[in-house]
């Protein structure tokens, strides 16, 4: 069984200066609009890094390329996947992409059976919940699976229709 199907749902890169690749990926890209979310923080309760409690904070800008999401991630405080990508590679790149999927629960059983590690995971309660699989053995980034709730998967497609209206 497939652990991810249909298109890929976003294309993240994580960066040290999120203002500058904003505007780097606005003028380059042609990314129009961002959502910026500062101050985004994960605790032990809600996120966990290389199978222990988690605690960090990141900025987090969403934009979209039609109906393509890219994501900027910029570490903030705390140790995490995305301090270790900075820290192995220099001024960032490239981190992950992600898919949706319908059961987290159920798609992180498969990844466990085709002995795929999981890196790191959290939530936003219901609505959002996400892993992190590790695909550096085949040379690839890692694989985001993210399960949206109704409010979620809402305000992304809001964000998404309002890049649209702005170009």
């Amino acid at each position: 069984m497939s652990i991810v199907a249909g298109p890929i749902y976003q294309v993240a890169w994580v960066v040290e200066d999120i203002e500058t690749s904003e505007r780097v990926f606005t003028e380059q890209l042609g990314v129009m609009r961002w959502n910026r979310m500062p101050n985004v923080a994960f605790t032990p309760e809600t996120a966990s890094y290389r199978g222990q409690p988690a605690d960090y904070v990141i900025h987090v800008s969403l934009g979209y390329l039609g109906d393509q999401q890219i994501e900027l991630i910029q570490p903030v405080s705390g140790t995490n996947l995305y301090t270790e990508f900075l820290d192995r590679n220099g001024g960032g790149g490239l981190h992950h992409t992600a898919w949706l999927v319908d059961n987290l629960v159920e798609t992180l059983k498969i990844a466990a059976a085709a002995d795929i590690p999981v890196n790191q995971q959290g939530d936003f309660g219901e609505e959002m919940k996400f892993a992190y699989l590790d695909f550096s053995a085949g040379g690839a980034p890692y694989v985001e699976l993210m399960q949206l709730g109704p409010n979620m998967r809402a305000f992304f497609d809001s964000m998404c229709a309002a890049s649209k209206a702005s170009v």
